[in-house]
């Protein structure tokens, strides 16, 4: 079997994110199950893989992998930001809901917890040549789906959207996880590379 192009180059696909509890997907599963209904042609993300990316780092060398992992295991363990709470707001699309190419998870609650940790993975990541910087401003979220034909997204999606009741969905916010990121036909599979604990967390 021929290995993936990232292992055949020596490189790693990765990125930063917040993982989800078990819980907590399970409750996303059940929503994504109902919107699935309204709108089977939609490419949904799998239970496992949902997660709130912090910053993608793109295809590395093991050694840069290696360094950007200590470097971050240093910054979060002399950073003064504890666990926090974040709580998932509803359902939104990019660029619009309207008219979206992806449907997304809202986040709220402790968001300026959420920017100095996210803001703390860029400047660690902008030391390295090789991880290109953002063009676009960090707009925290949890992909629920991406839209390959407008047509799939359907009306009674929409008007289901717009009237649900959307539930509290809280979680509170221990680690941080660099994430290995294979693709395949049959979509991403995520495998934690280094998982590190925020000021407190146990």
């Amino acid at each position: 079997m021929p290995k993936k192009a990232e292992e055949t180059k020596g490189q790693i696909r990765c990125f930063i994110c917040i993982e989800l509890d078990d819980s907590l997907k399970d409750r996303i599963g059940i929503l994504v199950e109902k919107l699935k209904t309204f709108a089977p042609n939609l490419s949904w993300v799998s239970r496992e893989a949902l997660h709130l990316t912090l910053k993608f780092c793109g295809n590395l060398s093991m050694s840069t992998v290696e360094l950007l992992s200590q470097q971050l295991q240093d910054r979060l363990e002399h950073c003064q930001i504890a666990p926090f709470l974040l709580e998932l707001s509803g359902v939104g699309g990019f660029p619009s809901l309207k008219r979206p190419r992806v449907l997304w998870l809202g986040v709220s609650g402790d968001v300026s917890s959420l920017l100095k940790v996210q803001l703390l993975a860029e400047e660690v990541c902008s030391t390295f040549r090789e991880i290109r910087k953002d063009d676009k401003p960090f707009s925290p979220h949890l992909t629920l789906a991406r839209v390959k034909r407008p047509s799939d997204v359907t009306a009674s999606l929409l008007n289901f959207i717009s009237s649900m009741e959307f539930p509290s969905l809280p979680w509170q916010v221990k680690t941080l996880t660099f994430m290995k990121s294979d693709l395949t036909p049959k979509g991403a599979i995520y495998t934690p590379l280094a998982r590190y604990y925020l000021g407190g967390a146990v």
